[in-house]
This record gives C-alpha cells, sequence and structure tokens, in this order.
C-alpha cells in the first residue's frame, strides 16, 4: 500500500533522526585508554568524549585479549517491539563484557537487558554506553492495520 510505505518511510527519517548520536566508527577500548582525550566523531558531526575513569572501570571487566575486540562506545539496541524498556547488546564481546559487569549469564553472542540494568549501566558507565532505539517494521505493534479491523 502507498500509505504504508510512505509511512514507514517518515518512521524511518525519525529513528534517523533520534539515532544521530550513534558513532561513525567505534574504537577499541585498547587504543581509547592510550588517548589523552578519549574521543569518538558522532554521525551529527560532533563529538563524544569518554571518562578515562569509566574506561579504566571497564576494563576490570574484561579479559586479556579483550581490549582489542572490545569496540566503544558499547551499543544498546532498545526495542520496544520487545517490550517496554528492554535493550539488546549485540556485540558479541560487549555483552560478555556487559554480563560480567552485572552478573548475569550471556550465550548466544547477545544479551537481553530490562529498565534495573539499564539504569545500573548509566550510573556506572554512563560514557562508555550508548543507547540506540530500533524497531522491527513487521511486528503487529507497528502495522498500520490492526489485527481486530483485519478479521
Amino acid at each position: 500500500m502507498l500509505g504504508d510505505s510512505i509511512i514507514e518511510r517518515l518512521l524511518i527519517e525519525e529513528l534517523r533522526l533520534a539515532n544521530k548520536h550513534i558513532p561513525v566508527t567505534r574504537i577499541p577500548l585498547s587504543k581509547l585508554l592510550t588517548m589523552e582525550f578519549p574521543y569518538v566523531v558522532l554521525r551529527d558531526g560532533s563529538v563524544h568524549f569518554f571518562r578515562k575513569r569509566e574506561l579504566e572501570k571497564l576494563l576490570m571487566y574484561v579479559e586479556q585479549g579483550e581490549e582489542e575486540k572490545l569496540l566503544l562506545p558499547i551499543i544498546v539496541v532498545l526495542r520496544p517491539d520487545i517490550g517496554e524498556g528492554v535493550g539488546v547488546v549485540e556485540d558479541a564481546v560487549a555483552a560478555k563484557v556487559i554480563a560480567r559487569i552485572l552478573n548475569l549469564s550471556c550465550e548466544e553472542g547477545k544479551l537481553y537487558l530490562y529498565k534495573p540494568h539499564l539504569a545500573q549501566l548509566r550510573e556506572h558507565f554512563d560514557t562508555v554506553i550508548q543507547f540506540v532505539i530500533s524497531i522491527d517494521l513487521q511486528h503487529e505493534m507497528y502495522s498500520p492495520v490492526s489485527k481486530e479491523m483485519s478479521e
């Protein structure tokens, strides 16, 4: 339907604007630790600085060899189509590190987080974690025609 594609394009554009704080490229923890003022450039051209003490604290949860593989900032994808306050860490190395921080088990390379987890991460690793919003456009929650109307 033509209306569906317009709505979908508008929604995608809104999400793009809401996520303009995503970095152009992520940088390994090992490299950030060597920088005097650790930072990444964001999609909107601004700069995101990391607190050195957060990077050093994060290093305590990283196993040997992971500091080269752990790309920062860690991206937590907020997924309202899964549930309110649900976040997913899709990067396997980041998921393992976050699981260690929160004392959770991590399997399948993904880690699902809920409001209390997100609050704890934000409190202790505010500059290391970035939240992005994503939705599954095929999810019935975002379908232009509700289930009741189609029956």
